[in-house]
């Protein structure tokens, strides 16, 4: 069985954490966002990088760092070079399928408005700050955080009282639905309930973490 927090951490952990996001996005905004025309940099440092941030410290502080076991005790395991590998090809090949899952829901639900990003791929070469800072936060910190949230707390904690697909189902419908974007919903509830059975299947955060970063990287680098 997964590990799972108790409810009394679970539900401040994870309600918490979505809150410290939009509150650091508010203060990035506030205190680097100030002046004039912002640099594309400083865009993505206050709305993915300090958010993502202060949202895995308040999971520390509110849950982890009372756990016996750790980080282990959300899910979060040694992960060996062959899984590595594995998720690795994974989130590449996710891209493709959400994609084409995103094409086949277009006549119904419009096209997906993808990343909002200050800058397009093509513009992006040549700002090192930028990159580092677009790395960091969509592809290290913004998937990490996110899987903390939806697949290690919210879904282990469902696990913990659900069947595989209602709980699968449920965290993925909430984590879908809170990126705001009505064209890539089903594209988006898919890969997340593939994240929850693949968690499932390794008993490891790590994979899902990865196979969600690279689908991100992925992503950012279309054309």
């Amino acid at each position: 069985m997964l590990p799972s927090l108790a409810t009394r951490d679970m539900w401040p952990a994870t309600v918490g954490a979505i809150i410290v996001q939009v509150t650091a996005a508010l203060v990035g905004r506030r205190l680097l966002l100030r002046d004039g025309e912002p640099e594309p940099a400083m865009i993505l440092l206050a709305y993915l990088v300090l958010p993502g941030l202060a949202a895995m410290v308040w999971v520390w502080f509110s849950s982890v760092w009372s756990e016996r076991d750790g980080w282990a005790g959300l899910g979060f395991a040694r992960i060996g070079r062959r899984r590595l590998a594995q998720a690795i090809a994974l989130g590449l090949l996710a891209v493709p399928v959400a994609m084409l899952i995103s094409t086949l829901a277009a006549p119904l639900l419009g096209p997906s408005s993808g990343p909002a990003l200050p800058l397009a791929p093509g513009q992006a070469w040549g700002q090192p700050y930028y990159i580092l800072m677009l790395l960091l936060g969509a592809v290290v910190l913004g998937p990490l955080m996110e899987e903390m949230i939806f697949r290690g707390l919210l879904y282990g904690w469902l696990r913990q009282r659900l069947n595989l697909w209602p709980a699968a189902a449920a965290a993925a419908g909430l984590h879908a639905l809170l990126h705001f974007d009505l064209g890539a919903l089903p594209s988006l509830f898919a890969l997340f309930v593939f994240l929850a059975c693949v968690y499932e299947y390794s008993q490891n955060l790590w994979v899902p973490s990865i196979i969600h970063a690279m689908h991100n990287f992925g992503v950012l680098h279309l054309p």
